[in-house]
């Protein structure tokens, strides 16, 4: 259900991106697409007063863009998915991003503006790590697949 992700200062520099395979996987160039979003951010911002802690979803026929924002280092995070994703769930998935991702770098986000984007790259392991244990699947294809389970462990024939 998760086709991209893309980390990048407010400027329009990316830092991070992540590509999984999907039907709605956005396949321009991750430079091109932070570019975008900053500007789309920045205005965002500037209408509504720039507050700057708010979630952006916007959603197409083919995908769901989900923005959380980090005020502090003034960086964005966005999650490109499935349009049938569970908003909230991606929303929450985002929060553990930023969380991680500020936590091990947050001197180098504090002292630096100019950032070479290599320095990242190590982040993958702890990306990894938060996406074993989350699902952004619809609630109804969670639900469905959590009865289908109850259903075979109680209609399994005993071993002899």
């Amino acid at each position: 259900m998760l086709n991209n992700l893309y980390i990048f200062h407010s400027t329009g520099k990316l830092l991070f991106s992540r590509k999984w395979t999907g039907t709605g996987t956005v396949k321009e160039d991750p430079v091109l697409i932070s570019g975008f979003l900053s500007a789309i951010w920045m205005f965002a911002q500037k209408i509504g007063g720039g507050s700057g802690g708010g979630v952006r979803v916007i959603q197409t026929e083919e995908n769901i863009m989900v923005g959380i924002s980090s005020p502090t280092y003034d960086l964005l995070f966005v999650l490109v998915a499935d349009p049938k994703a569970d908003i909230a769930s991606c929303k929450h998935l985002l929060s553990r991003m930023r969380r991680s991702f500020t936590q091990k770098y947050k001197k180098l986000l504090k002292q630096e503006t100019d950032f070479s984007t290599d320095v990242f790259d190590d982040w993958i392991q702890n990306l990894d790590e938060i996406l074993k244990d989350m699902d952004v699947s619809p609630v109804q294809s969670v639900m469905k697949k959590f009865l289908k389970n109850i259903v075979d462990e109680t209609t399994e024939e005993p071993e002899d």
